[in-house]
């Protein structure tokens, strides 16, 4: 009976006159990268390599070590190397499984990209024959509308014309006549200072016939008149359909009163006793019950249509954006311009009170 080692030699020994014999390229090369990092160790830590296998050798225990190239004290081609192959052959598998699925991953992840890719691509080239769309529009409209203000504009300047034709000859008919009226008149006084004599000898003469009403009769004008109210029937339908472009008001609900209720599409406001408590605001008003409206201007003449429920007192008017929200009365000195209804009848709240 031989000691442990020798029959491990022994076994390598059969091993290598099978030919199966399998040199540790990657620990060499292992071994020349430590000596060129200087972290080759010394001859104690080099000695803890199997001298066969050139694996590192792991404690097990106190003073036991033990190969990863073996796993008992048998040869690597004897009963300990088959569940050793049967293990890396699953591991093996496993690997080719899990790379399939992997790869299976990465190509859902990328059609998923790319299908996100043309959805954004879908998407924006829709936006863009959108935008295309409204400066066509717009453009059309604009057009439009100019046409329809020349012509407009052309129709009121040939009534202008006409106008002014038609009284340049009623002013000539008229001065016409008022020239024979001037003859006649003065042919009349001629025979008064005739001596009365004169009157009995000729007899009453009624003197020449003459229709007083064709003095105030003017040319008909009724087709004029026509024709402006045409023009501006015109005009009225035109500026109803603008109107009908016009942006609505929205209301701010950060500005509103405790007790003011704004409405969901925030276009109206009520009054409400059972209103939840809303969240703090320094943008929201105490005393008065009082919202803002989204957006602010600073110049131009603007219009606002406003329906009011009720008949208790209400106001209306614009605020300057700083307004001290704890404001006691709506005066044009801290920043309100406003009319609305109190005590029964509308006033403007104005200094003094109008």
């Amino acid at each position: 009976r031989g000691r442990p080692g020798e029959a491990e030699a022994a076994g390598h020994r059969r091993r290598l006159r099978r030919g199966n014999f399998q040199d540790k390229q990657h620990l060499a090369h292992l071994t020349e990268k430590l000596k060129l990092l200087g972290l080759e160790g010394d001859r104690g830590e080099v000695e803890q390599l199997c001298s066969w296998h050139r694996h590192p050798v792991t404690p097990k225990g106190a003073g036991k070590v033990s190969c990863s190239g073996h796993t008992g004290l048998g040869a690597p081609g004897g009963p300990a190397a088959a569940p050793e192959e049967g293990s890396a052959h699953e591991d093996k598998e496993r690997i080719h499984s899990d790379l399939g699925r992997l790869k299976k991953q990465r190509e859902e992840i990328l059609e998923l990209k790319m299908s996100g890719e043309r959805r954004c691509q879908e998407f924006l080239a829709r936006t863009e024959a959108e935008r295309q769309r409204v400066v066509s529009e717009f453009r059309r409209l604009r057009r439009f509308l100019k046409e329809q203000e020349l012509v407009l504009l052309v129709r009121l300047r040939e009534l202008d014309r006409a106008r002014m034709r038609r009284q340049e000859e009623e002013d000539a008919e008229m001065s016409g006549k008022v020239s024979l009226l001037d003859v006649l008149i003065c042919g009349m006084e001629k025979e008064l200072e005739q001596a009365p004599g004169r009157f009995l000898q000729v007899g009453s003469s009624p003197g020449p016939a003459w229709d007083m009403g064709s003095t105030q009769r003017m040319r008909d004008t009724a087709e004029l008149e026509k024709s402006l109210q045409d023009v501006s029937r015109q005009i009225r339908v035109l500026g109803e359909t603008l109107g009908r472009f016009q942006a609505f008001v929205t209301l701010d609900p950060d500005t509103a009163h405790a007790r003011l209720a704004v409405s969901r599409d925030r276009r109206g406001a009520r009054w409400t006793e059972a209103a939840p408590e809303p969240p703090p605001s320094p943008r929201r008003f105490q005393t008065w019950s009082c919202v803002l409206a989204r957006g602010c201007f600073t110049a131009g003449r603007h219009r606002w249509d406003v329906a009011v429920a009720g008949d208790g007192p209400w106001a209306l008017g614009v605020a300057r954006d700083s307004l001290p929200r704890d404001l006691e009365l709506l005066r044009p000195g801290i920043g309100v311009w406003a009319l609305g209804r109190c005590g029964g009848r509308c006033r403007a709240f104005s200094e003094p009170p109008a």
